[in-house]
Order: structure tokens, then sequence, then C-alpha cells
């Protein structure tokens, strides 16, 4: 009998600590699983970065940049200036698609879009805006 309350007793807790660690995470991020560069209200810091190269230059290092992370790439057109991508995410095993677009501007000048979304679940729990910070972040030091 005591090993039963014992269990019951950890279980309610553990229940109790899952439960309370949802809520809290719900306050910090959005519920949302689709996060766009310059198009996510949620995420205004997240803004398509704009380069002085020329476009190719920028889509071979959002290429490589994908690659190093180990993402799947699904598809790539160089003409279009589009990346398809997936990413696993490590605990879970979720399959999240990226897309990656490079936009001519004038001159030798360009920006790049990246949108991030998940396969599943209403939110994410901030995963696709940390994807898109993270590749921004090795995207501008690769250019």
């Amino acid at each position: 009998m005591r090993i039963v309350k014992r269990i019951l007793l950890t279980g309610g807790l553990l229940f109790a600590l899952l439960l309370g660690g949802l809520l809290i995470s719900s306050l910090i991020w959005p519920r949302i699983n689709d996060v766009k560069t310059g198009e996510t209200p949620e995420y205004p810091e997240l803004q398509p970065q704009h380069f002085s190269v020329l476009p190719y230059r920028a889509f071979d290092a959002a290429l490589a940049t994908a690659r190093d992370f180990g993402w799947e790439i699904l598809r790539e057109d160089r003409i279009a200036g589009e990346i398809d991508a997936v990413d696993t995410t490590r605990f879970f095993r979720f399959k999240d698609d990226v897309t990656i677009t490079v936009k001519a501007g004038v001159g030798e000048n360009c920006s790049v879009y990246v949108h991030s979304r998940s396969r599943v679940g209403k939110g994410d729990f901030g995963t696709n805006a940390r994807r898109i910070k993270r590749f921004q972040a090795e995207l501008a030091k690769r250019l």
C-alpha cells in the first residue's frame, strides 16, 4: 500500500510539474508554429537580411549554411533564389520545413528571407524563431 501511495504521489508531482512547465512556456512563447522574416508580428526583430553582394553569392552561402546545419535539402533553385529544406528537431525528432529565398536588389545587393514552419502542433515553443536567428547569425558571418 505504501508503494502505491508513493507512486501516486510521485506521479502527481510529475504531472503538476509538467502542467506548470506548459503554463509557464505558454506565457514565454507565442502560440504559433509558422515564422517568416518580416511578416510575423510576434517576432518583430526577425527581419530579412540585406547584403551588399551579388545574389548568387548569398544563395551559395545560404545553401552552405543549411547543409552545415545538417538540414535535408529538398530543392535548390538558383535562378529563383529558393532553397527548400527540412530540419529535424533534436529531442522529439519533429520535421520542420524551412524555405530560404534570396531576392536580387539594385546592383550588387540582395535580401535573404527565411520561413520556418512546424509540421506538427499549434505552438513550437520558439523553435522556429530560434532556428531563423541561428541561421541569420551564421549567414551574416559568411557574408
